[in-house]
């Protein structure tokens, strides 16, 4: 999780924010993003789509990067992103 926060992912260090009230509202914003973008990877994985994003021979990336993957994915082919809020039931 730490590297999905730093380089790796949202890169939060490189945003050099020091009012306390603005760093925040952006972690809070980016943990509500964090945890979204891992339920997104679970249901993928879970739909059996994992192949589209991740490789097939190894399995190379977190649940997060596969969310991560996926999203952008979707965006690009200008599908829906649609996440049922209960995506186990």
């Amino acid at each position: 999780m730490v590297g999905d926060f730093k380089g790796n992912g949202f890169d939060l260090e490189s945003t050099r924010l020091s009012d306390e009230e603005r760093l925040s509202r952006l972690t809070v914003a980016v943990c509500l993003l964090y945890v979204w973008l891992i339920a997104l990877g679970s249901a993928t994985i879970k739909r059996g789509d994992r192949h589209l994003v991740d490789r097939t021979d190894r399995r190379d990336l977190s649940i997060f990067r596969i969310g991560c993957y996926m999203l952008d994915r979707k965006l690009r082919l200008e599908q829906s992103v649609t996440l049922p809020l209960l995506p186990y039931l």
